[in-house]
């Protein structure tokens, strides 16, 4: 059941319960908690994971593992929600600093309503948040240092070793701590040799971390281990699971998917505009430069490198983009007297520049809490989904021809991979029919629960495609082609 529900944590499920099993020895036990063997992350993950379901484990002793929805449940709110949580509340604090009220609730609600962030939250146990707090912490520790190279500086660098244990990402942190130390230099008038001592101490104490929270990597052969799948998922993610046109690198390849889980082009360029800004001028340009330095590096590694497409990627980069999108509104926009002047020139830059902002956030808002209504009713469907059709096709052979129960409904599945866009139909069958699969055309069928369930399964099977190969031509179960 959880690994038609969830692939991702359908494998990873097993590891963890295995890391709480207990060993014939103390040794074993400890060897079993430590030697994760899933290693496409970093321990942290598999190790705060088993924390958080450690009393379970106590108190029900081996029967815990088979408590698969109530340890699941329990690992999305903490590994996933508490931290996503504490993220947006991190970034909210560094563009408002709670000095307005309105602001500060308006732009935390914002980046909770962010779709990719909402489908992190409901169902979804995995890294990304933590990576995204890891990130948000080096950032708050960096800004909270303000050019004074004392223990935040270092705290930075423990939250950017801990960022780079979880998920490798923290080593692309090298573009705004530089920019700190640049502006560090300017502001402050440092000594050149001080900069570097502190330099090289951020870079040992983010290794030392990095090191002491992943300890398989002190051992040669799990060091090997760890490298060889570290350098297999890396070919994977930069070259896809299988030769496909969606697997293209590229802005153009890409923007489909900000566009349905982040934010549409002009909103994203409004973003831009607002950090450069921020960047520029305002009492948060520190803040807003550590962003600049570290969305950049990362995107362009995501944008030009990156060639399979999943929701969560961009998470640690535009959260803290999306931070940025009340910079433009004064604090005071609704203060009574303030909002007096103003309306003695109703088309003062300042009125303008509110209603224009104003208007591009609501307009992303509407967008945001449409995907997010669709997305929670896709997950509540997720079990009627799940039963309405068999998980495999009757025609399960390539290249052999079924002969299909006459008194049965199908889903059919009608596919052309060699023509440009790819085609697949998705409509309902029943009665005497044959259908036969090859590698790249053909026709499959799952039987169904009954006329209704197949149709409710193939509507959903048709927009899943779309939306997971925007490339195709899709066509529903009603014979109309389905939009992007």
């Amino acid at each position: 059941m959880l690994s038609l529900l969830s692939q991702d944590e359908s494998i990873q499920y097993p590891y963890l319960t295995h890391m709480l099993t207990s060993g014939s020895t103390f040794f074993e036990t400890l060897k079993n908690f430590i030697s994760y063997q899933h290693y496409f992350y970093g321990y942290p993950f598999y190790f705060f994971s088993a924390l958080v379901i450690l009393p379970f484990r106590l108190i029900f002793g081996s029967q815990f593992s088979s408590m698969t929805q109530v340890n699941l449940l329990i690992l999305r709110q903490l590994v996933s929600v508490l931290p996503m949580l504490i993220s947006a509340g991190v970034l909210t604090y560094l563009q408002t600093r709670f000095k307005s009220t309105w602001k500060s609730i308006l732009l935390f609600v914002f980046l909770l309503s962010i779709p990719a962030v909402l489908a992190n939250n409901l169902w979804f146990w995995h890294p990304d948040a933590m990576t995204l707090l890891g990130v948000v912490l080096t950032i708050f520790f960096l800004d909270r240092d303000h050019y004074a190279l004392g223990r935040n500086f270092y705290y930075a660098a423990i939250a950017c070793g801990f960022t780079a244990a979880t998920k490798v990402i923290g080593f692309f942190f090298f573009l705004a701590v530089f920019i700190y130390l640049v502006l560090a230099f300017l502001q402050k008038q440092l000594l050149i040799s001080k900069i570097i001592r502190a330099v090289t101490f951020f870079i040992l104490i983010m290794l030392a971390v990095f090191i002491l929270l992943n300890p398989l990597l002190l051992f040669p052969q799990t060091r090997a281990q760890i490298f060889k799948i570290q350098s297999q998922q890396n070919f994977y993610v930069t070259h896809g699971w299988q030769d496909e046109d969606i697997y293209a690198t590229g802005l153009t390849a890409w923007l489909p998917y900000l566009q349905q889980w982040y934010a549409v082009p002009v909103f994203m360029l409004f973003l831009f505009f607002c950090l450069g800004v921020a960047c520029w001028k305002g009492e948060r340009r520190l803040t807003n430069w550590l962003i600049l330095g570290w969305f950049f590096p990362y995107s362009i590694y995501l944008v030009f490198l990156v060639a399979t497409k999943p929701t969560h990627y961009w998470l640690p980069t535009f959260l803290p983009l999306a931070s940025t999108t009340f910079v433009l509104l004064p604090d005071d926009l609704f203060n009574q007297s303030e909002k007096k002047k103003r309306s003695q020139s109703f088309f003062s830059t300042v009125n303008l520049l509110a209603i224009l902002t104003l208007g591009l956030i609501g307009f992303q808002t509407a967008q945001y809490l449409k995907a997010d209504i669709a997305l929670t009713t896709r997950i509540m469907e997720k079990e009627r989904l799940l039963l309405a059709c068999n998980s495999n096709p009757d025609n399960n052979t390539l290249g052999v021809t079924v002969n299909l129960n006459a008194s049965r409904w199908y889903r059919l599945e009608t596919y052309d991979d060699r023509s440009t866009p790819g085609v697949r139909e998705f409509s309902v069958i029943r009665g005497t029919f044959s259908v036969t699969a090859f590698t790249d055309y053909g026709q499959s069928a799952w039987a169904c629960a009954n006329q209704t369930e197949a149709l409710f399964s193939a509507q959903r099977s048709a927009e899943l495609y779309k939306e997971s190969h925007p490339k195709y031509k899709v066509i529903g179960p009603g014979g109309k082609e389905i939009s992007p």
